[in-house]
C-alpha cells in the first residue's frame, strides 16, 4: 500500500473517539448506502460516518466505507467512523481499533467477504470459526481498492498517484488481448473514468457478480455475453447515468429464496437499456425504486419450466417515469410486471406465452399502455387497484384457459379502454369492481366472452365497440347492470332502421339466455350450436324473463364501424 495512500487514511481518522453512545441504529430496508446507494438489508455488515460537516451518512458494507474514507481530502477528514460488530449488531466499534476479518467464509454485501469485530477478540478464534484472515484498519485500502490484490482501480489511482490513470474508455476482452490486459468487465467498470465507456470485446465473461457504483456507458460488442453459470445474477447497478449497451446476458440459474436478476438497477436515476439480449435468465431486468429510465429494443427469453420456477421479464418495482419500449419478451412468469409505479409508459412491446401474465400491473397509477402485443399468455393480462390508466391500441390475441383473459380490470377507475383489438381469447375484458372507464372503440372478434361486466362494475361506458365472432358478447352475474352500453354495433342484432340514421330503432339486448346458463352450469357449452340454444335466444327475444332488463344498447350501429380484423 503506497505511503500516500496509509497518510491519507490515518489524517481521516486521526481525531476519532472511541465508540460513543448514542449512535443511531441502521434501520434495514429503509437506510441506504451513501457510498452505493443501494438500500441496506443486513445492518451486520454496516457503518457510520460522522462527516466533517456534521452530518451521519449510513453504508451498507465495510468496502463501501473504506473507498468513501480514503477518497476524503485531508481537510474534511471525518469527526468519526464506527462499524457494527458482526458478533454482535447493536454494538458500534471505533473502525480504526475494530479488528477485521479478509476473505472469511462470511460474504459481505459488496463481495470482498470484510467483518469487524471487536478489539477483545481473539484473533486465533475470529479465523478458527469464520475462516479468512485478520487484517487492521490502516489495511483495508489496499484490500478494498485493488481487486484480489493486484489490479488497481479508479479509486486506488485518485488516492495513491500510480502510473495506472483512469481512463475516459477502457476496453476489456476475456482473452487478454484489450489495452492493459483487462480480461473482467468487473475490473473495467472499476477502473474506469466517471462518466467513461467500457467496450466489452466479444467472448464469455464468468465473474461474480458485477457491480457498477458510478456513471458510465457498459457498450457490449456482438457476442459479448455475461455467463452467470446457473449461480448468480449477473449485473447491479447503484447509481445514476448509466447506460448498458449490446450485451448478452445468460444463465443466472433459477432461485426460490431470491429476486435473480440478469440486470438489476437500485435506486438510480436517468439510465438507459437498449439492444441488449436476454436468455435463460429468472428475472430479466430488475428497476428498484428507479426514475426516469428508458427500456427499449431488448429481447428477453425466460427460463424453461412452471411459472413456479420462472421470474418476470420487466420487472418494476416503487419507480416513476420509465420508459419501456420497441421489447420482446417471451415465456417469463410475468413478461411485464409493475407495482408501485407511476407515470411509467409502455408501448410497442411484445410480451407472448408468459407463464402467468402478458402484463401484471398492480398499485400504479397514470400509466399508458399503447400499441403493444399480449398474445398466447397462460393468463392473460392483468390490470389491477390503479388509477387513470390508459390502455389504447393494443392486441389481446389468443389468450386461451379456464382462468385467461385478453385484459382484466379489477377495481381501476377514471381509465381508458381505447381502440384495442381483442381476437380469439377465452374472455376479451372482464371488469370487476371497476368503476368510471371508458371503454370505447375496441374490436372483440372469435372470442369465448367479449365483454364480462359483473354487477359491483358500475359507471363504465362502453361505446363504439365491435362485436363479431363471439360466442358470447356480453356476460353479467346479476340481473341489474350499472354500466352504459350505447352506440356498438354487434353481429348479432336483427332490429331495423326506417329512418335510416345508421342507428336501430329498437334497443340490443346482447346476453343471451344460454350465457346464464352456461354461468350456472359450465358443461351445458357442449350445445352452444345446438338447435336447442337458437330456440332459446329467440323465445327470449319474444319475451324477455331473465336477462337483464338494464343491459340494453339504446341506440345499436346498424353497419360496422371498421372493418373487422
Amino acid at each position: 500500500m503506497s505511503i500516500v495512500r496509509t497518510a491519507l487514511m490515518v489524517a481521516c481518522v486521526a481525531i476519532i473517539a472511541a465508540c460513543r453512545e448514542g449512535v443511531r441504529a441502521i434501520v434495514a430496508g429503509e437506510d441506504s448506502c451513501h457510498y452505493c446507494r443501494m438500500t441496506i438489508d443486513d445492518p451486520r455488515f454496516g457503518a457510520l460516518v460522522e462527516t466533517a460537516r456534521g452530518r451521519t451518512e449510513t453504508f451498507d458494507a465495510i468496502e463501501c466505507l473504506t473507498s468513501f474514507v480514503v477518497a476524503q481530502p485531508a481537510s474534511a477528514a471525518p469527526k468519526a467512523i464506527w462499524v457494527a460488530d458482526y458478533a454482535t449488531p447493536s454494538r458500534w466499534l471505533d473502525a480504526t481499533r475494530a479488528r477485521y476479518l479478509y476473505r472469511s467464509r462470511v460474504q459481505s454485501p459488496m463481495g470482498r467477504t470484510l467483518v469487524a469485530f471487536g478489539p477483545e477478540q481473539s484473533a486465533t478464534d475470529l479465523v478458527a470459526q469464520y475462516g479468512g484472515r485478520v487484517v487492521s484498519w490502516s489495511e483495508l485500502p489496499s484490500l478494498v481498492t485493488v481487486a484480489d490484490n493486484s489490479t488497481p482501480t479508479a479509486l486506488e489511482t485518485v488516492v495513491s498517484g500510480t502510473q495506472h490513470a483512469v481512463q475516459d474508455t477502457i476496453i476489456v476482452a476475456p482473452d487478454g488481448s484489450a489495452p492493459g490486459g483487462i480480461r473482467r468487465l468487473t475490473d473495467a467498470v472499476t477502473r474506469v473514468a466517471r462518466g467513461g465507456v467500457v467496450r466489452v470485446r466479444a467472448g464469455i465473461y464468468r465473474e461474480p457478480t458485477v457491480m457498477v457504483r458510478q456513471p458510465m456507458t457498459v457498450i457490449g460488442d456482438s457476442g459479448a455475453v455475461l455467463d452467470g453459470e446457473d449461480q448468480r445474477d449477473l449485473m447491479v447497478v447503484g447509481a445514476d447515468s448509466v447506460t448498458v449497451r449490446g450485451m448478452t446476458f445468460r444463465n443466472t440459474g433459477t432461485s426460490q429464496a431470491t429476486d435473480r436478476s440478469a440486470l438489476r438497477f437500485v435506486e438510480a436515476n436517468s439510465c438507459v437499456i437498449e439492444n441488449n439480449r436476454f436468455e435463460r435468465t429468472l428475472f430479466g431486468i430488475y428497476l428498484q425504486r428507479v426514475a426516469s429510465c428508458l427500456v427499449r429494443r431488448n429481447v428477453l427469453d425466460g427460463m424453461e419450466g412452471s411459472q413456479t420456477v420462472t421470474g418476470n421479464g420487466l420487472h418494476l418495482w416503487a419507480s416513476r417515469d420509465v420508459i419501456l419500449e420497441d421489447n420482446i419478451i417471451r415465456g417469463h412468469r410475468d413478461g411485464i410486471y409493475f407495482e408501485f409505479v407511476t407515470n411509467g409508459i409502455v408501448r410497442r412491446n411484445v410480451s407472448v406465452r408468459s407463464r402467468r401474465y402478458g402484463l401484471h400491473f398492480m398499485f400504479s397509477d397514470s400509466c399508458h399502455y399503447e400499441q403493444n402485443t399480449f398474445a398466447e399468455n397462460t393468463s392473460g393480462v392483468a390490470v389491477m387497484y390503479s388509477h387513470r390508466v390508459h390502455i389504447v391500441d393494443n392486441r389481446f390475441e389468443r389468450n386461451l384457459g379456464s382462468a385467461a383473459y385478453g385484459l382484466l380490470l379489477k377495481e381501476i377507475t377514471d381509465s381508458e379502454v381505447r381502440g384495442n383489438k381483442f381476437i380469439e381469447n377465452s374472455v376479451a375484458l372482464h371488469l370487476e369492481s371497476a368503476s368510471r372507464n371508458a371503454v370505447i372503440d375496441n374490436d372483440f372478434v372469435r372470442n369465448g366472452w367479449a365483454v364480462r361486466v359483473l354487477a359491483d362494475a358500475q359507471d363504465n361506458v362502453l361505446r363504439g365497440n365491435l362485436f363479431s365472432g363471439n360466442v358470447f358478447d356480453v356476460g353479467t352475474n346479476s340481473l341489474k347492470n350499472y354500466s352504459t352500453f350505447n352506440g356498438n354495433w354487434w353481429d348479432r342484432y336483427q332490429g331495423y332502421d326506417l329512418d335510416h340514421n345508421g342507428i336501430g330503432d329498437v334497443p340490443h339486448a346482447p346476453v343471451r339466455l344460454f350465457a346464464l346458463l352456461v354461468q350456472q352450469s359450465p358443461p351445458a357449452l357442449v350445445l352452444t350450436r345446438s338447435v336447442l340454444v337458437d330456440l332459446l335466444d329467440v323465445a327470449e327475444r319474444v319475451a324477455p324473463v331473465l336477462t337483464p332488463e338494464t343491459l340494453r344498447d339504446a341506440a345499436p350501429l346498424m353497419r360496422a364501424p371498421r372493418t373487422i380484423p
